[in-house]
């Protein structure tokens, strides 16, 4: 005994080849982890996978002099030292450095308890890394941090990787 079905109607399917949506440009990350290793690792990645152009800083001090310099799109920390980056992180949401107030952030830690979590909240950072982390998450939290970049509206007036020179006349 057969059984027959109904017809059904075809879904249209999408062409074989449809052009693919461009790929996001790569931001510019500052870097903040002392240990070489995995400092190299990170940049390596983000910069093999044109997922960001990462500015790489050994510590928050030499972090600080480069946001008193420079405006990065994202920045991601360790919080080896935790005061120290935290306030780091709290100077950018202040308005204290280059960047603006609302710059996507993201962390590495051993371990998170309560009390960081809260104060990862307040200061507005997206995501958290723990180690030991594997590639693919660090992938991902590069990626929403680009995501996130490209989100951010432009200010007015304002053209992103420009750099205004005075004129020596005036």
């Amino acid at each position: 005994m057969a059984i027959i079905h109904p017809p059904t109607t075809p879904v249209a399917a999408a062409p074989a080849h449809a052009p693919a949506a461009p790929p996001a440009p790569p931001i510019d990350l500052l870097l903040v982890e002392s240990d070489f290793l995995v400092r190299r690792t990170v940049a390596a990645v983000a910069r093999d996978m044109r997922l960001a152009n990462p500015q790489e800083a050994t510590s928050v001090e030499a972090a600080e002099r480069l946001l008193a310099t420079h405006a990065f799109d994202a920045l991601f920390l360790s919080l080896e030292d935790r005061e120290t980056a935290l306030a780091l992180v709290n100077k950018v949401r202040l308005g204290d450095t280059l960047c603006p107030a609302d710059t996507p952030v993201a962390v590495t830690a051993e371990a998170c308890d309560t009390t960081l979590a809260l104060q990862l909240k307040t200061l507005d950072v997206r995501r958290l890394l723990l180690r030991p982390f594997k590639v693919k998450g660090l992938l991902e939290a590069i990626a929403a941090l680009r995501d996130a970049a490209a989100a951010a509206p432009v200010p007015q007036g304002v053209k992103p990787n420009t750099l205004t020179v005075p004129d020596a006349a005036t």
